[in-house]
């Protein structure tokens, strides 16, 4: 999910001003809570916000927000709980066709159960202004130019710079294996020296042994 890398810029700059990075919520108490909104009030969260929710129980930057899973009681809630929210803004009451997951600056950010679609939402009305492919798409154009203020040029030199950093990784292994394998060859042939100075020494050897063998028998005659 390309959503995930944004994300993760968010973070970053999150810890880069000195605060925690947004967490998710373990998987057993993120389906408690699918179970118990479920069935105090009949609403099946969809199962992309689901995941969302385990990679990052909600999270609010510069001027971006997405719902949380409603805490209990005793537990300290720093951003808006998905239900609460919804109950609050009267979604449920004005069009239970949709789920708001977060606003912007611009927009509420929802989910239309009739059609399983994402949308952007005109804040006032609630009209539809901008039908998403799909989750990802939705996620990854709100972190990218309004919760990151990035353009597509940033982006795309960022990518290039992925793509070169990569590039150059990539020739300095083949440098590293070139080196590696001319050390190899190096040393089969230092080794093959090696090995013919020493046959050469053992068969020298040989013969200077078998001439003092030839000079002794002279003698004897």
């Amino acid at each position: 999910m390309k959503y995930l890398e944004y994300l993760e810029m968010v973070n970053k700059e999150e810890t880069d001003a000195g605060f925690e990075p947004f967490r998710g919520r373990p998987e057993e108490k993120i389906l408690a809570y699918r179970d118990q909104v479920k069935e105090k009030y009949g609403i099946e969260i969809p199962e992309d916000y689901l995941d969302f929710l385990k990679v990052a129980d909600g999270f609010a930057h510069n001027g971006v927000v997405f719902f949380s899973t409603d805490h209990e009681r005793d537990e300290f809630q720093v951003i808006p709980g998905l239900i609460s929210e919804n109950l609050a803004i009267g979604t449920f009451e004005q069009n239970k066709d949709y789920l708001i997951l977060g606003y912007s600056n611009l927009f509420w950010y929802a989910y239309h159960f009739p059609t399983n679609k994402y949308l952007a939402l005109d804040e006032e009305d609630l009209q539809e202004v901008v039908e998403f492919k799909d989750f990802d798409d939705m996620m990854t154009s709100v972190l990218k130019y309004e919760a990151l203020e990035m353009t597509d040029e940033e982006d795309e030199e960022g990518e290039e710079d992925e793509s070169e950093e990569s590039l150059y990784t990539e020739e300095i292994l083949i440098e590293e294996w070139e080196e590696e394998e001319e050390e190899i060859d190096e040393k089969a042939e230092a080794d093959k020296e090696k090995l013919k100075e020493e046959d050469s020494s053992k068969e020298q050897e040989k013969q200077n042994k078998q001439e003092k063998k030839n000079g002794n028998g002279k003698q004897h005659g």
